[in-house]
């Protein structure tokens, strides 16, 4: 059985418990105390609890948390708060990433049920992966990593290396401002998600504070690019594997850094 450090095991049951205050976030994601305000302000993000006032530590769950990397990684590249907000919640398939990119499945039989927050399940002899292995530095994995590609600086696509992926689900607009989705909620998580007279919203019916997203966000910009006779689609398609500008976040190492910093297995940020 794989012996883990006390320390680490303790920090591996803080992130079971699934909450992670503003100083988490900023000591490990990159973003200001000022953006984190921001996002909840805009309606991108939602605390865990509704509570108020003197006293009140603010948290968030481990969605959000993961989410937050990425769109400190996407407004690091040159985006504003609230497209990278977008940008990062409209991701295709963004539940597996999360799913794939965490400490607990990694390390542990998930198979096997322990008390939420409490207790962990049983080590795996062999981790899935090295990824938060103490004496190896993060890297990338172009096995498994996901990443956000923006091409020729207006279609938005996931990029998987390993599958030759390179799924167009969006472009930017009014010169990088605004971004119009390709697909509707609903047919990123399937139709068990619709609800009719909602628009396929994403979060409908969602248990996680993560999605339990303001309202006044529900305004997301769509347009339906599902043909193949569509000419924004060609382009679209001939931009993401012919670009000539590309820019490039590599999500999954996003992610796995702010975990390696809560973990205590890299140094935290410093704060801004």
């Amino acid at each position: 059985m794989v012996l883990l450090d006390k320390r680490f095991e303790g920090a591996l049951r803080r992130y079971r418990a699934g909450k992670f205050t503003d100083n988490d976030v900023t000591r490990c994601t990159g973003l200001s105390r000022r953006s984190v305000r921001e996002l909840i302000k805009l309606g991108i993000i939602r605390t865990r609890s509704e509570e108020r006032g003197a006293g009140r530590i603010r948290t968030f769950d481990a969605t959000t948390f993961k989410r937050l990397a990425i769109v400190a990684a996407v407004n690091n590249a040159g985006f504003g708060l609230r497209l990278a907000g977008q940008l990062t919640y409209l991701l295709p398939g963004d539940e597996h990433l999360y799913r794939i990119c965490d400490p607990i499945n990694v390390l542990f039989d998930t198979s096997v049920n322990a008390d939420q927050g409490r207790g962990l399940p049983p080590r795996l002899e062999a981790p899935r992966f090295d990824w938060f292995d103490a004496k190896k530095p993060a890297g990338s994995d172009p096995k498994w990593d996901w990443l956000l590609g923006i091409f020729d600086r207006r279609f938005v696509a996931l990029v998987s290396q390993e599958a030759h992926l390179r799924l167009v689900f969006g472009d930017l607009r009014d010169d990088g401002a605004d971004f119009v989705s390709w697909w509707p909620f609903c047919a990123q998580l399937g139709q068990a998600f619709w609800t009719e007279g909602d628009g396929g919203s994403k979060w409908a019916g969602r248990r996680q504070w993560a999605e339990r997203i303001d309202p006044k966000f529900r305004a997301y910009r769509y347009e339906c690019h599902d043909r193949e006779d569509d000419p924004l689609v060609h382009m679209g398609y001939a931009a993401a594997w012919r670009p000539i500008v590309e820019t490039s976040i590599n999500m999954s190492l996003v992610i796995r850094l702010a975990l390696r910093r809560y973990l205590g297995l890299d140094r935290l940020l410093p704060e801004e």
